[in-house]
Parts: C-alpha cells; sequence; structure tokens
C-alpha cells in the first residue's frame, strides 16, 4: 500500500511525533486520535479532504490498536504509510464572487437547532453546518475566521463531526463540496459536482449540499430563510 495524498489537517497532525490510537474503524476510513489531533486514514475511495490521508489500500485496523508517527512514517501494528506524498487543498472562490452569504453571527444562532442532531457519524445537522460555515469563510475571507472557529468550537457535538466544523471554518472541506462551492460562485462549470457530494456517505453529503446552497443564497432573507427552510427537518425530531 501507498500514501495517495495528505490533508492540511492530517499533515500538521501527523508532522508532530507522537503514539495514538485508533478510535473509528469504518468501510472506507479509519479514525485516529493522536495528542496533536484527529485525523482519518481513508482508503481512495473517499474523497480528498483536509483530515484525510488516502491511501491505495485500507490498512488493517481494530479500535483501540496503537499508532504512532515520526513525522516522515505513520505505522500501525503491521503496516506503514509514509507521508511524503502530495498535499491536498480545497480551493476557495474569490469572495467577491459569492456576493452576500450568511454570516457568522446568523450561523451561530441556528447552532442550538442544529447541533449534534439526526443520524450519522458526522450528525447530519452537523454536516449542513459544515456547509454554512465553509460558504461563511469562502465569502468572508480571513477577516471572518476567528469569528467561525469560535462559532465551531462551540457546537456540541462528538469529536469527528468537531474536527470537521473546525476545518470547514478555516475554509477547507471534502473535494466535491469544494467543486460544488466553485460552482455556486460561478467560477467553475460542473453539472455532476452536486450529485457527486450528495453521494458520499449515506446522508453527510446531502446535508453538506443542503448547508452550501442555502448559505450561498441567503442573500438579503438570511437568517430567516435558513430558518424557515431547515425547521421541518427530522433533525428536530
Amino acid at each position: 500500500m501507498r500514501t495517495v495524498d495528505v490533508g492540511l489537517g492530517a499533515r500538521q497532525v501527523l508532522a508532530t511525533p507522537g503514539v495514538g490510537r485508533v478510535v473509528g474503524v469504518h468501510r472506507k476510513a479509519l479514525y485516529l486520535e493522536f495528542p496533536a489531533g484527529l485525523c482519518a486514514v481513508t482508503s481512495r475511495a473517499a474523497p480528498p479532504g483536509p483530515l484525510h490521508l488516502r491511501c491505495t489500500v485500507l490498512p488493517p485496523a481494530r479500535c483501540g490498536h496503537p499508532v504512532r508517527s515520526d513525522g516522515r512514517v505513520l505505522r500501525g501494528e503491521t503496516w506503514a504509510l509514509g507521508l511524503a506524498a502530495p498535499g491536498w487543498t480545497g480551493r476557495l472562490p474569490p469572495p467577491a464572487a459569492l456576493g452576500e452569504v450568511s454570516t457568522p453571527r446568523e450561523i451561530a444562532a441556528v447552532v442550538p437547532v442544529l447541533g449534534g442532531r439526526g443520524p450519522g457519524l458526522t450528525p447530519e445537522g452537523d454536516d449542513l453546518l459544515a456547509g454554512l460555515i465553509l460558504v461563511a469563510r469562502a465569502g468572508g475571507g480571513p477577516a471572518v475566521e476567528a469569528e467561525l472557529l469560535a462559532l465551531a468550537r462551540s457546537v456540541p457535538t462528538n469529536t469527528i463531526a468537531s474536527a470537521f466544523l473546525l476545518w470547514a471554518a478555516r475554509g477547507q472541506c471534502i473535494g466535491p463540496a469544494h467543486d460544488v462551492l466553485g460552482d455556486l460562485a460561478g467560477t467553475r462549470q460542473d453539472p455532476g459536482s452536486a450529485s457527486r457530494l450528495a453521494a458520499v456517505g449515506s446522508s453527510s453529503g446531502a446535508a453538506l449540499l443542503t448547508g452550501l446552497r442555502l448559505a450561498a443564497s441567503a442573500g438579503a432573507d438570511g437568517l430567516s430563510r435558513i430558518l424557515s427552510t431547515i425547521r421541518y427537518d427530522r433533525l428536530l425530531s
């Protein structure tokens, strides 16, 4: 097996030598927790993302297994993956290309409605929030990043969802989300981007797509539009 690419967050976590453990085992991903943070080893069937180290074949592991990084190689009990692989970074459109988008203050107001709510490894409510946050960061630029990071930290959810929310606040999400963001901004034309994102996971991609579209189309309606769209959703059941 070999490493295909490494996201910004995974690179950051694994660059610090340390011992961690496997905290989640799934069909396409292993979630690893290190003192420096969380990252995921995924097969290349998973999309690239900030927390992802993608490899050709997902290595064997069980929850609780130890893992180690020396900054150059990530090692499990019976496998090793080099870190000298291409880095991956999601592209953001120019802020002006998105026009008026949801603000951090508006998104903060819906955290009690969405945070930690719904089914999924990353709850659907958090996936929708990640879409809102990513668009807010893209449209607001670096000036809103600190406010969005504080917002992401306030969401009452699990460790995996929290890590993805924090990277959305930094303007980084999975590859298909950046493709959709480019389409929404008019900086690219890819008719298949929405369907590719919606196909990610059992519900995560669809919820993320909803969040992206809502935040990018909020306009003058702002928060009222977001609330009226989500209140009927099963997240509140």
